[in-house]
């Protein structure tokens, strides 16, 4: 759900940088979304139509984009007409395909930007995008993801025993097969820790924009989950990310606690809500 942030002095350094960084972020996804940045701010659910031509999800994966949905979890804590008038005060913005564009609007049109992420709403926005997208990849509760970033003000370092077990991947000197297929993915860096020379966790970066770059973390060995692993790389790569100029976006499925744990501990903050649901192409 969106959450209204305790209002802050405006000339805290903290405070500063995290507007920035919101702007950023709410910059990047309105590129995304094909809207304006304010529409991210904007109460109620503004729609958008995608794009048929050149998308990169089909031309890469084979799928087709149907909807994506983020509303922002930050709100600026001014009074508005909208919310003093009793409409949604919270914002959120969908990108959604022709073929499920009735449906989708139908169920914005009951749950608010505030209200669809919870259980019910999920639900709801699943069975609509399904009746009339039956061959959809994602179930309601993997479509739903949360997106974190951090500021230089908010991060917290690592600093337990894994410091010095952590490497950067360099392809020049690189032959291990699973760090080479790691590179040909992730071109913004990629941080390991190996065990008898094997991968058991990773953080990689990948640029989304000049200005975004997104984090994506792994721990492979079960048996090593659950001890700071995760936590470790991704404080390596954030601090990377940091150190760059760029906004660090962690996403995650709502319901893995795991993520969500890791982005606290690590200083993120919740940026929004999001779902996106993608079909097969026919």
């Amino acid at each position: 759900m969106a959450d209204r942030m305790p209002e802050r002095d405006p000339g805290d350094p903290v405070a500063l940088d995290d507007r920035h960084a919101l702007a950023t972020l709410d910059n990047h996804h309105a590129l995304q979304l094909h809207c304006s940045a304010a529409d991210l701010r904007r109460p109620g659910w503004t729609l958008t139509t995608t794009s048929e031509d050149a998308d990169p999800v089909a031309l890469l994966f084979g799928q087709r984009l149907l909807l994506t949905l983020i509303a922002p979890a930050w709100l600026d804590p001014l009074p508005n007409r909208a919310h003093e008038s009793g409409m949604p005060a919270s914002p959120g913005v969908a990108l959604v395909a022709g073929e499920v564009r009735q449906v989708v609007g139908d169920v914005l049109r009951r749950w608010s930007p505030a209200t669809l992420f919870s259980p019910a709403g999920v639900a709801a926005l699943d069975s609509a995008v399904r009746t009339v997208a039956p061959r959809t990849l994602s179930t309601g509760a993997e479509a739903h993801t949360q997106l974190h970033y951090a500021i230089p003000g908010s991060f917290r370092p690592y600093l337990g025993q894994w410091l010095d077990w952590i490497e950067l991947l360099d392809e020049s000197t690189e032959m291990d097969p699973a760090a080479l297929s790691l590179l040909a993915r992730y071109s913004g860096g990629i941080y390991v820790v190996r065990e008898r020379g094997r991968i058991v966790a990773y953080a990689a970066i990948r640029a989304q924009s000049p200005a975004v770059s997104e984090l994506h973390v792994r721990t492979l060995s079960p048996a090593l989950r659950g001890h700071g692993l995760g936590r470790a790389v991704a404080a390596r790569a954030t601090r990377a990310i940091l150190d760059s100029g760029r906004i660090p976006l962690f996403a995650h499925q709502a319901h893995d606690l795991a993520s969500a744990r890791l982005a606290a501990a690590l200083g993120y903050r919740l940026y929004a809500q999001a779902a996106t649901y993608t079909a097969a192409l026919a």
